[in-house]
């Protein structure tokens, strides 16, 4: 059988989105190394709010694991190897509850301090600062909404007959999944 085109793009996907997690994992490290002096609110709330400071130097090792895995996946799938279409599945559901914690902790530790930054002690603020605030919150939310998108496509695209049976040696009945 011909390897169908979905097992092709997934491949090479999975190969492109495992470098973009290493370029994460070194985007981290340098927002890590930021000094307290950056206008960028969030950098100051890591430094101020330790538990966050710990969620995002735990990325690092989350992020290391991500692009292995994809890589690994990534190529298997271009060589048309089982474990990399079973993995790839596993991987679905890892980067699922990956965006999800990242949701949980945007929403416990930048959000509250980033809000409350930008208000002033008397309740008022400035306008322009909470526009920052709330286009930053927008575009955390809408990002963990993209960040499903690719998972889910990737799982259910692994589970399709035509996908299964890509991987299975000529003459051996058809499993599922």
């Amino acid at each position: 059988m011909q390897r169908p085109t979905a097992v092709t793009v997934f491949g090479i996907l999975n190969v492109v989105f495992g470098v973009f997690a290493l370029f994460g994992v070194f985007g981290t490290m340098a927002m890590l190394a930021m000094t307290d002096d950056t206008k960028n609110p969030v950098i100051k709330i890591m430094h101020e709010n330790p538990a966050y400071a710990t969620w995002t130097k735990c990325t690092i090792p989350i992020g290391l694991f991500s692009f292995v895995f994809l890589l690994v996946t990534g190529i298997g799938l271009l060589s048309l190897r089982e474990w990399a279409r079973k993995l790839s599945i596993w991987y679905g559901i890892y980067a699922i509850l990956l965006d999800i914690a990242v949701a949980i902790a945007n929403f416990l530790f930048v959000f509250p301090p980033l809000f409350a930054k930008v208000s002033g002690p008397n309740g008022s603020s400035d306008p322009a600062a909470m526009g920052g605030a709330i286009g930053a919150a927008i575009g955390g939310i809408m990002g963990g909404v993209f960040g499903l998108i690719y998972p889910v496509v990737l799982i259910v695209f692994m589970l399709r007959k035509q996908i299964v049976a890509a991987f299975r040696p000529p003459g051996q009945p058809p499993a599922f999944p």
